[in-house]
């Protein structure tokens, strides 16, 4: 906003240099970005940036405010016009507020017979200096109070104003309305609208009507000012893309006082300026919104313990006072603060300690650090353990991708997938417009594009959050995961060995290493139910019983919508319930002193028993003597009948504190065997 020195001398002495009165400004929390010297006319142009809690800083008079609180020196007022109690209302004319929650006070004067349409010269040459071109005396004077005082208004031609009828409404379902710019608008049904009785002729707050705008041949104007919804003002502009001067202020709400002040300023103005043949009194409807707080009670304990350092009490009050808050002594070092209209920021006690810091002067606040006790810094427990991953999983070949946190629906089941997904209402990207719940679609992408660039292997992971809603009344929850994807040949064909794709189980042992490397034991399987992947292969690993991971092939028609030809095998490792079952403290076992003895067994069982089940079972029974269960091969057709398969197990025993017996190991061995022939209905052929 550009705010004319010389209109600020209106309202209080600058003494100079004013580079100083804008570098206090700036230090108070008001910024000037920049200082800029106009020669015609002469006069010195403050850009200021005002943040959005400030709007009592958007006009010329509340930056004269300010600058008298920083400098400790009075201000003045703006001439204005005081209502005339005695004069009648114009006859005819009504004020209808049909949506109070839009608009709850609005009011409006009849002026009549005006004589004179040429703007002064200062008022031409103020409004340029700030950025706005001149229209015509009425209009002008609008623009030129809006930048004084900071309350908008707006001039009707009254002569356009159908039956002399002001109505503050909602727009009709399609309702067109022809903006001052010259836009034809449709309206929406939450749109706030000044109407005369058959159409709308002013978009509240934002922008007025090109069927009832001022021109050189009105003589005769309907001047409004009101109080509009903040929230609605918003709503409006950025929905129909409509900005105006006083949209930028109503959308950050005016001061309701100012509604009265403004319009008293500007018929001041065209009294002097227009010299109209006859000015009505005014017509109000509704009352002035009031703040949810009007007194704040201020202890000196509280400035001390928020700024460190004590303030007299006479400053408080003198600080507090040139801010134009009505400050009264309660009792000894205690204050009753009032809020005035035009900051409706203050709420708090600690508001008003900010506001005595920043004219008091920041630099005047020792720099002092807080008394602490020394803390230990620990080590976090999930950056080690992803730390840790990185190093495992590179060594074992795979490569760490890095993609987008949001995805788009494609590939993702809308039940299985997207139920407790989190969805994005304004994405960045048309189309990802979802949270990703799982990394399978991002690695795919991954993978796709390695195959576009000509490699014949992908192996690579990646160590990102996923995100879900489980409860929608709830905040989503973030879950930090290890996914990993196996694509193409396992090794390369060399004069030593014979190259080779992926399997299911080349995934499988990289997950079941990189929980062992955790210290993680006893781990299980279960059917793992995804929608991507192949229901003929897929594993959910748990760990007493808590799933902590899944595997498994990617299906077919997943792999085909990103024109992947061969097999994909994808993982994913929870890794905040993996952190439950981490080791932290690995313990020493000491090396074997007595030897190990190793019988083979050989199962043929159905395909729906899983070998899994079997080694827990060889384990359970083993009575603390087995170290190892190993399966070393699988079987099927031939002499296997359809729908069975061969398992070879290799069962060590060994004992940590004497050496075992044949026969012992073997009556044992033979007890396990029967013992799985009777539960899974197995035929079983024993050997070494």
């Amino acid at each position: 906003m550009k705010i004319s020195t010389n209109w600020l001398k209106d309202f209080v002495e600058l003494a100079p240099p004013l580079s100083r009165i804008a570098e206090r400004l700036t230090l108070a929390g008001l910024e000037v970005k920049k200082c800029e010297q106009l020669s015609n006319p002469q006069d010195t142009i403050f850009e200021i940036e005002i943040t959005s809690n400030r709007p009592d800083w958007l006009s010329h008079w509340g930056v004269a405010r300010e600058i008298a609180a920083v400098e400790n020196i009075s201000h003045k007022n703006p001439v204005i016009d005081p209502d005339l109690a005695r004069t009648p209302p114009p006859p005819g004319w009504k004020i209808k507020i049909k949506d109070v929650d839009g608009c709850p006070y609005y009011t409006g004067v009849l002026i009549e017979g005006i004589t004179e349409t040429k703007p002064p010269d200062f008022i031409v040459e103020r409004l340029l200096a700030c950025g706005i071109r001149s229209v015509n005396l009425i209009v002008d004077i609008t623009n030129y109070v809006l930048l004084e005082v900071g309350q908008p208004l707006h001039a009707f031609d009254a002569d356009l104003v159908r039956d002399k009828e002001i109505q503050l409404r909602k727009a009709k379902v399609g309702e067109k309305f022809l903006a001052i710019n010259g836009a034809e608008i449709e309206l929406k049904a939450d749109d706030l609208v000044v109407a005369d009785s058959d159409r709308a002729i002013a978009l509240a707050g934002v922008m007025g009507g090109k069927e009832s705008e001022i021109s050189d041949r009105t003589r005769n104007v309907f001047l409004e000012s009101a109080f509009f919804d903040p929230g609605r003002v918003r709503k409006t502009s950025r929905w129909h893309q409509l900005a105006s001067e006083s949209s930028y202020r109503f959308e950050r709400r005016v001061d309701p006082e100012a509604v009265d002040i403004g319009r008293q300023r500007a018929l001041a103005l065209i009294r002097k300026y227009a010299k109209p043949r006859h000015i009505s009194a005014v017509i109000k409807a509704g009352e002035k919104p009031q703040l949810a707080i009007k007194t704040i009670h201020l202890r000196s304990e509280e400035i001390k313990q928020v700024l460190g350092i004590e303030i007299k009490p006479n400053q408080v009050a003198l600080i507090l006072g040139r801010l134009g808050l009505d400050v009264k002594q309660h009792a000894l070092g205690s204050w009753k603060v009032g809020i005035p209209s035009f900051r409706p920021d203050l709420t708090r006690p600690v508001d008003l300690v900010e506001e005595l810091a920043r004219i008091y002067g920041y630099e005047n606040i020792p720099e002092t650090l807080p008394q602490r006790a020394p803390i230990s810094v620990g080590e976090n427990p999930r950056l080690s353990l992803e730390q840790k991953l990185r190093y495992l999983l590179s060594g074992i070949g795979l490569s760490e991708a890095v993609t987008f946190s949001l995805v788009s629906d494609d590939g993702l089941d809308p039940e299985k997938d997207l139920k407790q997904a989190v969805q994005i209402v304004n994405p960045l990207h048309h189309g990802l417009h979802w949270m990703r719940p799982t990394l399978v679609t991002s690695l795919l992408t991954v993978i796709q594009k390695n195959i576009n660039a000509g490699a014949d292997s992908v192996p690579v992971f990646e160590i990102a959050n996923i995100y879900r809603m489980p409860d929608v009344h709830k905040h989503p929850v973030e879950e930090r995961v290890c996914a990993m994807a196996l694509y193409g040949k396992k090794a390369v064909q060399t004069w030593l060995d014979a190259a080779r794709a992926v399997t299911f189980y080349d995934l499988k042992g990289i997950v079941e290493t990189v929980l062992a490397s955790c210290g993680c034991v006893d781990l299980c399987a279960a059917k793992a139910a995804k929608s991507y992947f192949d229901t003929t292969a897929s594993e959910e690993v748990r760990i007493w019983q808590t799933p902590v991971a899944f595997l498994g092939k990617v299906g077919a028609g997943l792999l085909k919508q990103w024109g992947i030809k061969e097999p994909v095998y994808y993982a994913e490792i929870s890794l905040e319930k993996l952190l439950q079952h981490v080791a932290r403290i690995r313990k020493f076992k000491e090396w074997p002193r007595y030897p190990a003895i190793d019988r083979d067994l050989s199962l043929v069982v159905r395909e729906s028993v899983s070998c899994g089940d079997l080694m827990a079972e060889i384990r359970g029974m083993g009575k603390g003597l087995i170290c190892e269960v190993v399966l070393f091969d699988l079987f099927r057709g031939k002499r296997v009948p359809e729908g069975y398969k061969n398992l070879a197990f290799r069962i060590i025993y060994q004992s940590p504190d004497r050496t075992l017996i044949s026969d012992e190991i073997q009556k044992l061995h033979d007890s396990i065997a029967q013992t799985l022939v009777q539960k899974y209905q197995a035929a079983f052929q024993n050997g070494k």
